[in-house]
């Protein structure tokens, strides 16, 4: 049995906390297990002024680690997944440890700049992959007026504090850094190492926030590096008993998702000098693949679904809503009333009223979606983030940054469906049951895509035979709704589809006019 093991890492507060948190875990599970550790800078915490995509791919976090390893001065070496490159590894092995945190970036924005928007938007980011995803996405997204200015990028390199530090100092607006690095730092109370120096950077941290408004970015337009959020660890092949100790502390969800998007990567080369991002999610209904970026080739890439795919193709006489078009509703305003101190989930554009108006310091407004996440922007309103269409069951992961419990409701229309709803409802309007076309004829229809919950009810009610068809539906309540309806002898005909375009597109014939 082993007694004692030596655990390197490298010498930042992150990758120190990562190994300590990594460690306790192994100790939990190991009580009689001593555990050293061994900190010391890579080559590239050396060298902050060369672009991260020129240096990078030559083992300029790992290298001189892995030699530590391979002349047996440590045991076992904790990364940042995303840090290794995508070559195989020689002599050594890699282990996926402990569920992975939030993959996603976030944006970290100066209060100043929002009251007072600059004519030029100057954002701080190494990476190739975010400057050119979000160039586009900042232009759409954030809000107006800020969208109509002009936007620019540089590069910043450092540890997270040295590039919080370096962004507030100039007169950059945006920084945008992995939100899974100001999460661990943010909570890295139960460490109880270092206990002084962690004390400061969250200090530090949260200090620097408080100047900012934050929006995390959706993973659909902004997929993530490989693997980012995610730890591993590596050991010497064929030592056994190490191997045997951390693969304990495998996660399976992490470990295929990160092995997933790293496999996506190497099809286009991998490396930090590209220009795409790759996320990989598992849900209960399937896996979802976000990609978007550039290749190297300057081929777009722009890819959203979710596995495994039905094999289902209908004509557009054969769905609902009828030719493949949303069916209209009218909508009208309603009397409300928001408590104070309430958080916002908008379920629609049309649900935030025009009179409404959220200070973002104190109030976070969340979008179910990049639909309503647009016309939120266009209305001025600062967005934190979104469910993706996820639907509202998505686990938002922000009490941390937010440095207080979230408090939401839901803006939606009245009859939204309160059984599956997460948040307390505030309607805000009410909304008219579906137009039906003239010559639709149900006997016809063999599948449906269904918008909500609401329409479901209103449609199958007044045609019951619709509820023996095929039908998809976006993540969230609706698709929880009609699992429940319908019961599980009815899971086989129920699939889940990212969007109504996405539908469309992948099930949908057009007929020749």
């Amino acid at each position: 049995m082993l007694r004692k093991i030596t655990i390197g890492a490298r010498s930042s507060t992150l990758a120190k906390l990562q190994a300590y948190t990594v460690g306790k875990k192994l100790k939990d599970l190991n009580p009689e297990l001593e555990i050293v550790y061994k900190f010391r800078e890579a080559s590239g915490d050396k060298d902050l002024k060369s672009p991260l995509w020129q240096i990078a791919g030559k083992g300029i976090f790992t290298k001189d680690l892995q030699d530590d390893l391979l002349n047996n001065q440590v045991d076992a070496i904790v990364h940042s997944w995303k840090d290794l490159d995508l070559e195989k590894r020689k002599g050594t092995s890699v282990i996926s440890v402990l569920p992975r945190e939030d993959q996603r970036d976030v944006l970290l924005f100066k209060k100043s700049a929002w009251e007072n928007p600059p004519k030029e938007l100057k954002f701080c980011t190494s990476s190739p992959r975010r400057e050119f995803n979000l160039q586009k996405f900042f232009s759409e997204y954030l809000p107006e007026p800020l969208s109509k200015s002009n936007l620019s990028f540089s590069p910043i390199r450092g540890n997270i504090q040295t590039r919080i530090r370096k962004f507030l100092e100039t007169d950059s607006h945006g920084l945008i850094v992995a939100k899974a690095a100001l999460d661990r730092l943010l909570s890295s109370d139960t460490i109880t190492e270092d206990v002084l120096e962690f004390a400061e950077i969250r200090n530090f941290i949260r200090e620097s926030l408080n100047q900012c408004l934050f929006m995390v970015l959706p993973l659909s337009l902004n997929p993530n590096a490989p693997a980012q959020g995610a730890l591993c660890v590596e050991v010497r092949k064929n030592e056994e008993p190490i191997q045997n100790l951390f693969a304990k502390l495998t996660d399976s969800k992490a470990k295929k998702t990160s092995e997933t998007e790293r496999d996506i990567l190497s099809q286009f080369g991998g490396g930090c000098h590209q220009k795409i991002g790759v996320a990989v999610l598992i849900r209960p209904y399937g896996e979802i693949r976000f990609l978007q970026g550039e290749t190297d080739h300057k081929k777009n890439l722009s890819e959203k679904e979710i596995l495994p795919k039905p094999n289902l193709i209908f004509s557009e006489d054969e769905v609902w809503p009828y030719k493949a078009k949303m069916a209209q509703r009218q909508r009208e305003r309603i009397g409300y009333g928001i408590p104070p101190n309430t958080d916002l989930f908008i379920a629609r554009g049309y649900a935030f009223p025009t009179d409404l108006t959220v200070n973002p310091e104190t109030q976070i407004v969340w979008a179910s979606g990049l639909t309503t996440w647009k016309e939120l922007a266009k209305k001025a309103v600062w967005v934190h983030g979104s469910v993706d269409g996820l639907g509202e069951s998505e686990d938002l992961k922000i009490d941390i940054l937010l440095g207080r419990k979230s408090k939401f409701a839901k803006l939606s229309h009245q009859d939204s469906d309160r059984s599956q709803s997460v948040y307390p409802l505030i309607p805000t309007y009410y909304l008219s049951a579906p137009e039906i076309p003239s010559d639709f004829n149900p006997e016809k229809i063999k599948a449906a895509f269904w918008r909500s919950g609401s329409e479901f009810n209103i449609i199958t009610s007044r045609y019951p035979i619709l509820k023996n068809i095929i039908h998809f539906v976006g993540p969230g309540s609706t698709y929880q709704k009609i699992k429940y309806t319908l019961g599980e002898s009815a899971i086989d005909r129920i699939h889940v589809c990212l969007s109504f375009e996405g539908w469309t597109q992948n099930h949908i014939t057009k007929q020749n006019k």
